[in-house]
């Protein structure tokens, strides 16, 4: 017997997200697009969202960028801040002609989340080919009473623009890919989880965040039915996915789609070490055709 195990729901519009660290030597922040990357038809509009990792600790409570779009690949209909985690706008965002967005808010209250939203841009394709928004004269500012800048990165959106049959590609291109590992060889190695509910490519980072992201993503299951299928080719309905026992202490196995086994992710560091050792190595080109988190992600 097989069921989902039912964790608080944040919303997120349909888009790309990271799991930064918290480093011993203190916080860390990032700003990245959600739905900051894959394949999207021209003419056909579709939203993207840009959002902070507070990094934990005391939270962030501050911050300012300087977005940057293409006019020439994008009509910028609308910039949404209904969903804002900002009380407080210095500066509300607005775009001028030349595709610069312009933003500086916080609020009262420190976030210490990892996707919190600041504002969402609905945005219609015109132009084939791949595109970027980027981020400059960025800030992310601590809420710990020093006011410090705790923005270690801020990652870019990058879109590729195409036809409804390269859309289908890349979702055939995905589908192929369902529940694997994949790690980013053009880069340092970083690994990526595709989760086969909704096609989504997740960020591991290091060993508590590869550990704590696939728990929350996993699905809940009897004891009997893990035990019956251990050293076993697993039922194709969880191939890549991840159980978690909820009959003893809720521990997780991932079904490797490769081989059908499910393997112990014990503790974190046994977690990255199973998801290293299980990875696909795959290009910066070919990743950029995998969309981030979704809406309504278990998180």
């Amino acid at each position: 017997m097989i069921r989902r195990i039912a964790y608080p729901l944040i919303w997120f519009s349909a888009v790309a997200a990271v799991l930064a660290p918290q480093a011993a030597f203190g916080l860390e922040s990032r700003a990245f697009f959600m739905s900051g990357a894959g394949v999207y038809q021209n003419g056909k509009t579709f939203k993207t969202q840009l959002a902070v990792n507070s990094g934990g600790g005391k939270g962030v409570n501050a911050a300012e960028s300087i977005l940057k779009y293409d006019p020439n690949f994008f009509t910028l209909k609308t910039i949404a801040t209904s969903s804002t985690i900002f009380e407080l706008w210095i500066k509300k965002p607005q775009a001028d002609k030349d595709g610069r967005i312009k933003f500086s808010g916080g609020m009262p209250r420190p976030f210490t989340g990892s996707a919190g939203n600041i504002l969402t841009l609905e945005l219609t394709p015109k132009r084939y080919g791949k595109t970027y928004i980027t981020m400059s004269s960025s800030s992310i500012l601590s809420a710990d009473g020093t006011g410090k800048d705790v923005l270690t990165e801020a990652w870019n959106g990058v879109f590729t623009i195409g036809t409804s049959r390269d859309v289908a590609n890349a979702n055939k291109f995905i589908n192929g890919l369902s529940g694997r590992i994949l790690l980013q060889v053009e880069r340092n190695g970083e690994a990526w989880y595709v989760y086969p509910s909704d096609k989504k490519r997740y960020f591991l980072g290091r060993p508590q965040d590869a550990f704590d992201i696939m728990r929350k993503l996993g699905l809940g299951a009897a004891h009997k039915y893990i035990a019956a299928y251990q050293g076993r080719t697993y039922p194709s309905a969880v191939w890549g996915k991840i159980l978690l026992d909820v009959e003893l202490n809720g521990e997780a196995y991932y079904v490797s789609p490769v081989d059908k086994k499910g393997y112990y992710l014990g503790r974190p560091a046994d977690a990255f070490r199973i998801m290293r050792e299980k990875g696909l190595g795959i290009t910066n080109n070919d990743l950029d055709k995998i969309p981030n988190w979704a809406v309504n992600i278990i998180y």
